[in-house]
């Protein structure tokens, strides 16, 4: 934080005795000099003495934040601005120190005043970005990371974190049409958009069919079927479905609409027109407005030069579809330019064991447990470095000591009950694999518990286990059929 914001309000302190004088002039030389902690505790002295001083809060929890002590500094900092709501460096340090102490969300309001006051202070609104960010609040972090990237349009961290929050946008806005419209036409066309963006083709045809029968009169759509069979080489159909496109005429855009602007690629002024709507058509150009932005932001990231943030896009996109061995390489790269990035590592490991590369996973993975030995996450992903290899043996300790660390970890707790069963040891694999029910979608949890049951000498609540499990399987063999069936890229209706 910049040394010019110190703004010491040692003007405000009122009636003040001789040596309370001194002391105050002793700490704001304290400050000068860096030595933060120190102010703080003749700031705190002086704020016991002469109670209700709005300047000499204000210097206390400054000192303390400064110090790193941001816990202690919030209490100091909410009293000064009770007293005198607005101070602007109040407001910047308050919001500094609920960020540092993981209370982002309390960050957003001091944070959003201060750079009303302040809109030129690039770095208070990259922490007001951080704080919406970590909170989960997409919308609000938006328009600083926009004015931050026009300001600094070579940073890659700027536009990286920009497209991850358009991209949370548009699912926020897409979960709402969801909700209110789960059977509409613009629901399933951005449903079909998704599949196809996956190259899921079969998928996506099926939804823009879906589409097409709720709205006929919907554009693009019969452009995206034709899209899909050229791409399955029928061609004819193809003809068919553009055809039907050109028959719908074009478009009036005498008025503006986010239609009309999304067409012409004014993806900012779509979504001003869509912002506040709660129709499905709305929701639909808000949705569509959003992936757009954040494919650009995503778009100028790769002019920039390598960076972390090209090459942990580069990875994540790869692991969405299941492309592992590349999303490994991506890692690889960011490390370069990272060394010994901690959360990279990690990555990579994950990234490692996903192609079952468990020598080079099982040395990573290690190698992190050492600098962090009692993380749970770490110890569960080296527990099932050895259960891929199926030594039971060698990964039992460590998934114990997960499990211990953290247990509401239930990934865990499953790979600790698959251990206990290959060492058959039943009884200890009992209370993990029924703890972690919750995430069985395919049944085999539930056929561990079975065996659990029957070493256990437990035949009745075996039988009742592989029943569920049966159970579960024939739904999914069901589904699969539905969904074979219903997946097919069929001729024009």
């Amino acid at each position: 934080m910049r040394l010019g914001l110190l703004i010491l309000f040692a003007g405000l302190l009122g009636a003040q005795t001789a040596a309370q004088a001194e002391k105050a002039k002793r700490a704001k030389g304290l400050m000068g000099e860096r030595r933060h902690a120190e102010a703080a505790v003749l700031y705190g002295e002086l704020t016991r003495e002469i109670p209700n001083n709005a300047g000499l809060l204000l210097n206390e929890g400054m000192a303390l934040h400064m110090a790193g002590q941001d816990a202690q500094a919030i209490a100091p900092l909410e009293a000064a601005l009770k007293l005198q709501p607005g101070i602007p460096p109040a407001l910047l340090f308050l919001g500094a120190s609920y960020l540092r102490t993981g209370q982002a969300a309390k960050a957003l309001s001091p944070l959003e005043k201060y750079a009303a006051l302040a809109p030129e202070d690039l770095e208070a609104r990259q922490m007001l970005a951080d704080a919406a960010t970590l909170s989960g609040q997409p919308a609000r972090a938006i328009p600083h990371l926009e004015r931050l990237t026009q300001a600094e349009p070579r940073q890659p961290a700027l536009w990286f974190l920009l497209g991850r929050n358009y991209e949370a946008a548009a699912a926020e806005s897409f979960a709402r049409l969801e909700k209110l419209y789960p059977e509409s036409g613009p629901f399933f066309a951005l449903l079909a958009a998704s599949r196809d963006q996956a190259s899921q083709r079969r998928s996506a045809f099926f939804f823009y069919r879906k589409a097409l029968e709720k709205t006929p009169a919907m554009r693009g759509l019969r452009t995206a079927l034709a899209a899909i069979y050229r791409a399955t080489g029928h061609p004819e159909w193809a003809l068919h479905e553009e055809a039907a496109e050109a028959r719908l005429g074009p478009l009036d855009c005498g008025v503006k609409t986010p239609e009309c602007e999304f067409i012409a690629k004014r993806y900012r002024a779509a979504l001003q027109l869509s912002r506040t709507g709660q129709t499905a058509n709305t929701l639909y150009w808000r949705t569509m407005s959003y992936r757009a932005l954040a494919a650009e932001a995503f778009g100028r990231l790769r002019l920039l030069p390598e960076s972390v943030e090209l090459y942990r896009y580069v990875a994540e996109e790869h692991r969405e579809r299941g492309r592992h061995a590349e999303a490994a390489k991506a890692w690889e790269q960011a490390l370069r330019l990272a060394p010994r990035d901690g959360d990279l590592e990690r990555e990579l490991a994950g990234a490692l064991v996903a192609q079952k590369d468990y020598a080079r996973s099982l040395e990573l993975a290690l190698r992190l447990l050492q600098a962090a030995p009692g993380a749970s996450d770490l110890l569960h992903l080296v527990g099932e470095i050895y259960l891929g290899q199926q030594l039971p043996e060698q990964a039992r300790p460590y998934l114990e000591k997960s499990v211990k660390a953290d247990g509401g970890n239930l990934p865990a707790r499953a790979s600790l009950a698959r251990a206990y069963l290959l060492e058959g040891k039943a009884d200890l694999a009992l209370p993990h694999v029924t703890a972690a029910l919750p995430l069985d979608t395919d049944g085999s949890l539930h056929f561990q518990l079975a065996r659990a049951w029957q070493a256990a000498g437990k035949p009745d609540q075996a039988r009742a286990a592989l029943d569920q499990y049966q159970r579960i399987q024939a739904r999914i063999r069901q589904q699969d059929r539905v969904v074979e069936e219903e997946l097919q890229i069929t001729a024009p209706k």
